[in-house]
């Protein structure tokens, strides 16, 4: 793991967490999930390993809520700020806990420094969404 701490915040900055190294993969996610928490056709994401994120303020301020149908059976959970709302990161537990899927916007200069390599649920993009070159379409996450 390289030096490299990114730092990151919800929208009312009420948390803010570092995310020490770089992540394991960059993607973008077009399934439905996806798109109803971004309120847009995708999100992009980074996966970490759970030990590389660190909260700064007290795990008070953070809420869950399971999203227990999903395509790989295996619940995600969605944790939030519980002051603005704001998806910090979702918890995927066919990796048991210990992978964290964190919104690159979160990060400063995240959507810049963290470009996608890969876009999951392709099939379900919307036709007026152009592909950043060199992604590479699955019509699932892979693994699931």
């Amino acid at each position: 793991m390289d030096g490299f701490t990114y730092h990151g915040s919800c929208l009312c900055e009420g948390i803010s967490f570092n995310i020490r190294g770089q992540p394991e993969k960059v993607f973008m996610c077009y399934c439905s999930d996806c798109q109803k928490n971004a309120g847009a056709p995708y999100q992009i994401c980074a996966k970490f390993d759970k030990d590389q994120v660190e909260t700064l303020e007290k795990e008070a301020q953070i809420g869950n809520w399971i999203v227990r149908q999903t395509v790989s059976g295996a619940e995600k959970h969605k944790r939030f700020c519980t002051r603005c709302g704001c998806t910090l990161w979702t918890v995927p537990m066919n990796h048991g806990g210990e992978k964290f899927i964190v919104r690159t916007a979160l990060l400063e200069g995240g959507l810049e420094t963290l470009r996608p390599a890969a876009e999951f649920f392709a099939p379900c993009k919307p036709s007026y969404v152009t592909s950043p070159e060199g992604t590479k379409p699955f019509a699932r996450m892979p693994g699931y």
